[in-house]
């Protein structure tokens, strides 16, 4: 992998916490010039430090729920393996899919409207590929708590804290498809690829930022770090104590996610890791300051992520 600078950083940071800023809104905070801008940005994405500009969409005022997917596999081999992927990968319900490794070779995150949209969903992979399935696990996420990377001033995006019924004619749903996987992408080019006009898709695009529907504009970077997930079981978690789970995931450089779930495992917390020594600070970190509210915890390293989008349908 390319060896990054100062400035590269920087401009991944800058590019996280608002991923359609200008050349020139980019080149005022470096601060470098607004070639030098153009000229690292094409680089870090010619190579692959950039995999993808995208819009946080928030689900839950649709009126969806999130729901987390884990698979153990047996008897499935490499080309196996790739097709179930894929499966979950072209699903219109599925908004992040990654091979792990550690208990689970799988993990999908899912949005249904219900438990029976969730069941037909599952049963669906299971009728096709139940015999590879040694082991299955199906969590509810109550709460998500999600952190841009690399600045000390972190943005914070909130989804599960209670559905809603916004309303989405197709000139919306357009629109949120294509940002939701290129949102760095022009007006000009919307303007081409969905036959509108530029002052529709300037009034619905900050029309939907307003009512909070489009919650960021992102990046997603390989910046040579790991990503781990730490599934916690807790004693009794408190709002009080979930404030301080919470609050020490955003404090923490490293830290990007903290999610409470329903089901076997009542909440996940992912960091970005350099290296072992440093996956052993943060554990140790954790299990001091929350000795008396963590019960058991598992690891579960994300080994690849095959596909996030936030308005997958």
């Amino acid at each position: 992998m390319k060896k990054l600078d100062l400035k590269d950083k920087k401009l991944l940071a800058e590019l996280d916490l608002n991923s359609r800023a200008t050349l020139a809104g980019l080149a005022r905070r470096i601060p470098v010039s607004k070639q030098v801008v153009d000229y690292r940005l094409k680089n870090l994405v010619k190579n692959k430090i950039i995999s993808q500009f995208y819009a946080v969409i928030n689900f839950s005022k649709l009126g969806y729920t999130q729901h987390k997917l884990y698979f153990k596999f047996q008897n499935a081999d490499v080309e196996k393996e790739r097709e179930i992927v894929a499966y979950w990968a072209k699903s219109r319900n599925a908004i992040w899919v990654a091979s792990c490794r550690g208990r689970w070779d799988l993990a999908v995150s899912l949005l249904a409207k219900d438990s029976n949209e969730l069941g037909a969903l599952l049963s669906a992979f299971l009728e096709k590929y139940g015999a590879l399935v040694l082991e299955k696990d199906a969590l509810i996420t109550q709460t998500s708590h999600v952190f841009t990377k690399g600045s000390k001033e972190k943005k914070r995006f909130v989804y599960g804290s209670g559905l809603g019924h916004y309303a989405l004619d197709e000139i919306d749903q357009k629109i949120l498809r294509m940002l939701s996987t290129q949102a760095r992408v022009s007006i000009l080019e919307m303007m081409a690829a969905l036959n509108l006009t530029r002052d529709v898709i300037a009034y619905r695009m900050k029309k939907l930022v307003k009512e909070e529907i489009i919650s960021q504009f992102r990046v997603l970077a390989n910046m040579g770090h790991r990503l781990y997930k730490i599934m916690l079981r807790l004693h009794s978690l408190t709002p009080e104590k979930e404030r301080q789970l919470v609050t020490y995931v955003a404090l923490h450089p490293d830290g990007v996610q903290y999610l409470k779930l329903i089901g076997s495992w009542d909440a996940e917390v992912e960091f970005e890791v350099r290296d072992d020594e440093h996956l052993h600070e943060i554990l140790l970190g954790m299990r001091n300051t929350f000795s008396g509210l963590i019960r058991d915890y598992d690891l579960l390293f994300i080994h690849e992520e095959h596909k996030l989008n936030y308005y997958p349908f």
